[in-house]
């Protein structure tokens, strides 16, 4: 749960240094270098810098023209799965560079020569096209145009508009004379006359039907325009052949390189994010500041120490300031094989700070129960855990460990459905001989309802369940507390609450268990669960509870003559304490009754299958597809509802606790591209 422990580095080399210094760092793998916005980039690098800049704008210029995805979907990655990256082998970031220049130089030469032409080809189309246009419609028209727009004392003009708005334009026209004559695919000619003086208002009116007015052209015989007419169409058919031609050879382009701009293209941005996050500064030497892990310190003063000096102090356990301003580590997550896996749950709240703990292993804990205990099915469990090992098998990157996820979460699902003895809600009891350890639907003969006393167990499991959750991060954040120095809030806020919290629940034990006050504090009724006297539980329950909120209220105030606290007004620490104690009742009832979600979508789930598994009661084999249909249906929609309850009962009810999801997640530098991998001799 504690993130991995770095320690801060300071490296002081010469500028002339800085290529192999940055090559060095990106070999080691894993330097955080601390980015400053006001860092300036080695003389050295500046080159570089550029150089690296502009191929990757010119490669995201043709990624984005060519419309490149960066990866296949989840279905494809399936089939097919994910190519191994290849091996590049290098001496330092100026060859790297080198190597991207000479790579996409005949790639992006190609494409933009095709390119070029396209736009080319694209304005002669639209030139020919719209001269092939006035001629068609001067041809129809059989007018000369161009007489009829000399007229001194009339207002003449021919538009083009849709047959079915005639009688509305020409309603419109009052103080106009209109002619019209009907031509192609339900368009009409219009000509329109009026007075000089009226032509503003006519031509406004026109333009609220979208309508232009024919350019007049010099006058052309007739015979002569359908020569011209073929001779243009002629000319247009060749265009358009050549604009296809030219499509389908940017189409070739894509098939055959588009991987590898995509792989150039994240080899130049690595490069020059990397020089610009390490700077340097514009003088002789480069002053670079960073973190790494402290595991691999020997191993960073081996190869980065023959190139510079270098600085590597501890980081304080807790918040510090240096020269004014707050130090904020990143922080590396550190996760096994199987609590990776909810790395990406945890990262939707964010990176847990330098000096918060990692609720990833928790996370991993209780996600899996949650989703385990919803999703309860041996048969549907076992087709999500298998799915998700394929995609874990195939996939790279943050979808191998969606597919890892899946694999967990649907080992989960089956493990419970086992439990309970239902796969694909078909009972296995008759075939396995295993009696359920719940069985929530009573089968009686030819009817069917759901048990009562499973329901009540379920529904009494779920809060339980949800107070040890809420507890555990009650205790954490007492804890990071305790790691603080900050004392005083520890104990009279975090661990009394903690406390409180537990002795609420036992008087409610004891509450429920005689179903009122009359009888609380002298019944010699067990208590559920925990098998003592009812008198001995409430008593406990109720002097513990007052117990806490006397604490609260007025521990800030005693504390903090010791302290513990800081100065403030008796009447501050006060409220402050009543503020928290009406806060932890109304949060402490809402966040336990939320985990009731956890019984009710189990119940759901299992009623659900029930209701399509009827189908198989009334048309035995002819019900396969209804079968088959349903439970793709409920594993693609209740089985992500399912997952998303689970991970807001996380979000809402447990990181409220104690994790704020504000810090910087450790990003070494490095050139990460999904083709190719680079590797520094």
């Amino acid at each position: 749960m504690v993130v991995e422990q770095l320690q801060r580095v300071r490296i002081v080399a010469p500028a002339k240094r800085s290529p192999d210094l940055l090559t060095t760092l990106l070999k080691f793998g894993e330097f955080h270098p601390a980015t400053r916005e006001d860092a300036e980039i080695s003389s050295r690098l500046g080159t570089l810098y550029e150089r690296s800049r502009r191929l990757y704008l010119d490669l995201e210029a043709a990624v984005r023209l060519l419309e490149v995805e960066a990866g296949g979907g989840v279905v494809e990655v399936l089939l097919r799965g994910e190519p191994e990256p290849q091996n590049l082998d290098l001496e330092n970031v100026e060859e790297l560079c080198h190597y991207i220049e000479e790579r996409s130089r005949p790639i992006l030469s190609k494409l933009k020569g095709t390119d070029a032409r396209i736009e080319e080809l694209r304005t002669q189309i639209d030139r020919v096209e719209k001269e092939a246009s006035r001629l068609s419609i001067q041809s129809a028209i059989g007018l000369d145009l161009s007489a009829l727009y000399s007229a001194r004392r009339l207002y003449v003009a021919a538009f083009i508009a849709s047959t079915r708005d005639l009688e509305e334009i020409m309603g419109a026209l009052e103080e106009a004379s209109v002619a019209v004559k009907p031509l192609e695919r339900g368009s009409s000619l219009l000509l329109v006359v009026s007075k000089v003086k009226n032509r503003e208002r006519v031509e406004r009116i026109l333009r609220t039907f979208n309508l232009t007015p024919i350019e007049p052209v010099a006058f052309e015989a007739l015979e002569k325009l359908s020569a011209h007419l073929t001779e243009l169409k002629e000319t247009l058919s060749k265009l358009r052949d050549e604009f296809e031609g030219l499509q389908q050879e940017r189409v070739k382009i894509k098939a055959e390189w588009g991987s590898e701009l995509i792989s150039l293209r994240d080899l130049a941005r690595g490069l020059m994010d990397s020089i610009q996050r390490i700077g340097g500064g514009a003088g002789r030497l480069v002053v670079l500041e960073g973190y790494i892990p402290s595991s691999m310190r020997e191993e960073f003063l081996r190869e980065v120490g023959g190139l510079a000096y270098v600085d590597i102090s501890p980081i304080p356990q807790r918040e510090a300031h240096i020269e004014g301003h707050e130090e904020k580590p990143p922080t590396r997550m550190r996760n096994n094989w199987f609590t990776e896996a909810f790395k990406p749950v945890t990262l939707i709240q964010g990176p847990p700070s330098y000096y918060e703990i990692d609720p990833t292993p928790i996370v991993s804990i209780f996600l899996t129960i949650f989703y385990g205990i919803m999703f309860a099915d041996l048969g549907q469990g076992l087709v999500i855990a298998a799915l998700g090992l394929v995609l874990s098998m195939r996939a790279k990157g943050s979808l191998k460990l969606w597919g890892r996820l899946l694999l967990i979460l649907g080992a989960s699902a089956a493990t419970t459905g086992f439990l309970i003895q239902e796969a694909f809600g078909f009972k296995l009891s008759p075939i396995t001989g295993i009696k359920p350890i719940l069985e929530l639907i009573e089968h009686h003969g030819g009817s069917a309802a759901l048990n009562t006393e499973a329901v009540i167990t379920l529904f009494s499991f779920a809060p339980l369940l949800g107070f040890i959750h809420v507890s555990i991060g009650l205790g954490l954040a007492a804890y990071i507390l305790f790691r603080q120095g900050e004392y005083g809030e520890a104990i009279f806020s975090k661990v009394t609450s903690l406390a409180m919290y537990v002795f609420g629940l036992l008087f409610a034990l004891a509450f429920l268990t005689v179903r009122g006050f009359g009888t609380l504090f002298t019944s010699q009724e067990p208590v559920p669960l925990l098998g003592l006297p009812v008198s001995l539980v409430g008593n406990i329950g109720v002097y513990g509870v007052l117990l806490c909120i006397a604490l609260l209220v007025g521990g800030r105030l005693v504390s903090s003559f010791f302290g513990l606290f800081p100065k403030a007004s008796p009447l501050s620490h006060i409220g402050t304490g009543l503020l928290e104690v009406l806060e932890n009742i109304i949060h402490f009832m809402s966040n336990t009754l939320s985990y009731l979600r956890i019984s009710i979508l189990m119940i759901i789930h299992v009623a659900l299958m029930f209701l399509i598994n009827s189908a198989w009661e009334a048309l035995s084999y002819a019900s396969i597809g209804i079968l088959i249909i349903g439970n793709i249906g409920v594993m693609g929609l209740e089985g992500l509802l399912v997952f998303i309850q689970a991970l807001r009962l996380h979000l809402y009810e447990f990181f409220t606790k104690f994790f704020t999801g504000e810090g910087i997640l450790f990003k070494p530098l490095s050139l990460a591209s999904p083709r190719l991998r680079v590797v520094f001799k």
